[in-house]
């Protein structure tokens, strides 16, 4: 669901739902969304199966261009950082995200999803996406 902006769990509601309607075959659910669906009744019991699962990797990052100024980078690292999901002005921002705390950035544990996006040519060089009739 790429140009979501952060609403990953509305994109794999809709895969659900087009799998659950037999629309498509298979689709990339995370572990908490999938529970979450099977909870509310949309995926109904023994209705799917897992197929395969990646290694963990992290859902919620921030990246930003390679000639961004430093301090404000530093200046935005450090803001997320501070915020607690003890604070009940902040506890709503970090659920929407299914988080508990910010985290120092990673960039390992992608390997399975770029072979995968690689192997369907699904972006170019530049980040375009190339899927024929993908319709952000």
């Amino acid at each position: 669901m790429v140009g979501k902006h952060g609403d990953h769990v509305g994109g794999e509601r809709d895969a659900v739902q087009a799998l659950m309607a037999g629309d498509v075959d298979a689709a990339c659910v995370i572990d908490g969304h999938q529970l979450v669906f099977a909870k509310e009744g949309m995926i109904p019991a023994g209705a799917v199966r897992v197929l395969a699962r990646t290694e963990p990797y992290d859902h919620c990052t921030m990246t930003v261009l390679d000639d961004a100024p430093p301090a404000a980078v530093e200046r935005f690292v450090t803001l997320l950082r501070a915020m607690s999901y003890d604070d009940p002005a902040v506890r709503p921002l970090l659920k929407l995200e299914g988080l508990k705390e910010w985290r120092p950035g990673r960039t390992e544990g992608y390997r399975q999803l770029e072979a995968a996006v690689d192997r369907l040519g699904f972006y170019g060089a530049d980040g375009s996406i190339l899927a024929e009739g993908y319709d952000p």
